[in-house]
């Protein structure tokens, strides 16, 4: 990280020697926030990029970049940002920290970059079911497309991809686990106004060092063992597994069209964790949805998103029953598919009272969004109703069902913009819990 951020200011250093051909931007946010309960309601610190956690009354962050445009396709960007946070975590972070390079194909960044914000912010889960915003971005490198690549113009085929791999560097039961990403899609664009995206979600868990155990299989032959997923009998201190790692993935389908110049998309996740997800055992589990986007952006209602989300089956024949998938949970990997003790994946699934070990992975959760203009002012609404059925292994979990809202204001726009905050949760086991926040922003350059 030391030498990663050495690297950022000599580079930075060198833009600035060229500043007539640089471009900069920065931004800074400060919130405050009050609710009535321990933690605040689910909205209010879900989906918060890491800026927040459950237990925050104030989160400060800024962040800005340097992009230099070499050639019309070609640009450089280094980008640095700080963070704090109260809370269960009380300390200064990097937000990002990353240098990028992008040509007309591809892209390439190395650090901590956060990602980009899908559907007007309005999905629960963003890009994937196992991929939200719910976590700060891990620290690694990524290569993916800028543009999918034509394989036949003439029957309007193309495809896209993504390779990416991170380390973990908090506090987790096997320190310095790695993650392995990739993502391949075959896009077909023939007809008219119709366009199909079909393709795969892969990660792993691998590597790292566990408590028990010490340092486990990390070689370049064990990476292209995660790489392939290649089956065997995996065997590290008794834990016993069919392939090296901990293996998460998602089949993906997204239809788009327009109907009277509105955009339409249709979206569907198929989640696994092992070879009976792979063959679709688990069904009906995953997300399904459908985001509708107007033409035009100062109407009462500029976006509209519904999303269901179903996990109950975990390739288990009687839902009833406690299931065998335990999405999220692991064995060895006994942190889960988490970071800085965060879901990595949709918010719906939760963490227990140690914030350690997921503790409710069956969930049936219908959620909208909608975003628009109230006079002057933009606005992004949330609203999710959600039954949880706990999780294998979970101890002391009770049944409950949830309906939690979320409403963001913009009610000033001017030499900062200010935005009000409110949410709140109606669970039939609790008291309700209500939150509010303020939070104040600016372009710093």
């Amino acid at each position: 990280m030391k030498l990663s951020l050495t690297f950022l200011l000599i580079l930075s250093g060198s833009l600035l020697l060229n500043a007539q051909q640089v471009k900069y931007e920065g931004f800074g946010a400060l919130t405050g926030i009050v609710y009535s309960q321990e933690e605040s309601p689910f909205w209010i610190h879900s989906n918060q990029r890491g800026r927040i956690d459950e237990s925050s009354n104030i989160s400060a962050f800024f962040s800005g970049k340097a992009t230099y445009q070499f050639t019309r396709h070609a640009r450089l960007e280094v980008g640095v940002g700080g963070l704090f946070h109260d809370g269960y975590t009380e300390k200064l972070q990097l937000d990002e920290s990353y240098i990028m390079l992008e040509n007309y194909w591809l892209k390439v960044h190395a650090g901590r970059k956060q990602k980009d914000e899908l559907y007007d912010g309005l999905s629960a889960s963003n890009q994937n079911i196992l991929w939200s915003l719910n976590a700060r971005p891990l620290p690694g490198i990524s290569f993916s497309l800028k543009n999918p690549i034509t394989i036949s113009k003439k029957s309007g085929l193309s495809i896209d991809g993504t390779l990416e791999e991170f380390i973990t560097d908090d506090e987790r039961h096997v320190e310095n686990t790695r993650i392995h990403h990739k993502s391949f899609h075959i896009i077909f664009d023939k007809i008219n106004n119709f366009k199909i995206k079909v393709g795969l979600q892969h990660f792993v868990q691998w590597a790292g060092d566990a408590p028990d155990f010490g340092k486990l299989p990390g070689s370049f032959g064990d990476y292209t063992n995660v790489f392939i997923g290649k089956e065997g009998n995996n065997n590290v201190g008794g834990q016993e597994a069919n392939a090296l790692g901990n293996h998460l993935g998602s089949y993906e389908v997204y239809i788009n069209t327009s109907v009277n110049d509105y955009k339409v998309e249709i979206l569907y996740n198929h989640l696994f964790e092992d070879g009976s997800g792979r063959v679709l055992r688990n069904t009906p589990d995953g997300r399904y949805g459908i985001f509708v986007e107007s033409p035009e952006s100062d109407n009462l209602i500029n976006s509209f998103m519904y999303e269901f989300y179903y996990t109950r089956d975990q390739s288990d024949e009687d839902i009833t029953t406690d299931g065998n998938d335990n999405y999220f949970n692991n064995n060895l990997y006994r942190s889960g598919w988490t970071y800085e003790r965060r879901i990595l994946g949709v918010p719906f699934i939760t963490l227990d009272d140690e914030r350690f070990r997921i503790s409710n992975n069956k969930i049936i959760v219908h959620h909208a969004g909608i975003s628009g203009v109230i006079g002057n002012m933009p606005y992004k609404f949330l609203t999710s109703y959600r039954k949880n059925y706990g999780a294998k292994g979970a101890r002391n979990f009770k049944k409950n069902t949830v309906l939690s809202t979320y409403l963001d204001l913009r009610v000033w726009q001017d030499t900062f913009d200010v935005n009000l905050q409110v949410g709140t949760d109606f669970n039939d086991s609790q008291s309700p819990n209500l939150g509010a926040g303020v939070q104040l922003s600016k372009k710093l350059f």
